[in-house]
């Protein structure tokens, strides 16, 4: 039984930790994404669902749904949804590259990183824009190394006004306890802060 508290505790500290790594990118996702108040809105790997959140509370009229297909992330999703008292969201283990989420379904579609893995990403954004209200709106964050904008731009081939554009964000590498990093000349004395680039994709589905 203390193993397995343990174990959980420290993967409870490591997501802390990478929600804190990432959370940089947070506030260029969401100003791409113009979340309204009774939005709909579809999370593409929520992971434990930070992002999920956030948007629940900027649609505090609407409805959330973060779909991942880790079922320990989403279990953990789920506890932090009600810790927090959450009650306009729910988690569902799915694969967005094939799931058939309704019709029109939503208003928003966003993701934190989680595009990265589509294995078929021109069949996977196809199928988000099935789920998406005609106009409706896509924004999605990931690392510019790992991605080109012109191949971004042929997968997202049943979008308009699509446009790529890099951002500037700052990355928190330990929190509060900069030892969990590495001894750098970026460490402030509280943590280590590094400045890196982003891609922020935002598109629109067709009326």
């Amino acid at each position: 039984m203390y193993k397995t508290a343990e174990v959980s505790e420290t993967s409870e500290t490591r997501q802390k930790r990478y929600d804190v790594l990432v959370g940089g990118a947070n506030d260029a996702l969401f100003a791409g994404a113009g979340i309204k108040l009774a939005d709909r809105v579809l999370d593409v790997g929520c992971g434990t669902g930070a992002t999920t959140r956030i948007a629940a509370r900027l649609a505090a009229r609407g409805h959330v749904v973060g779909v991942d297909t880790s079922v320990p992330l989403l279990r953990r999703a789920r506890a932090r949804m009600v810790a927090e008292k959450i009650r306009n969201a729910a988690y569902m283990e799915a694969d967005p590259q094939v799931h058939p989420f309704p019709r029109a379904g939503y208003d928003v579609v966003i993701s934190r990183g989680g595009v990265m893995f589509f294995t078929d990403p021109a069949v996977a954004f196809a199928n988000l824009a099935r789920a998406l209200l005609p106009g409706g709106r896509l924004a999605f964050v990931c690392p510019e190394p790992l991605s080109d904008p012109d191949r971004i731009r042929a997968d997202l081939r049943d979008y308009e006004n699509v446009t790529v554009r890099g951002v500037p964000v700052e990355t928190v590498w330990g929190g509060d306890n900069a030892a969990f990093a590495v001894d750098v000349p970026h460490e402030t004395g509280r943590s280590v802060r590094l400045r890196g680039d982003i891609w922020l994709v935002t598109a629109k589905r067709p009326r």
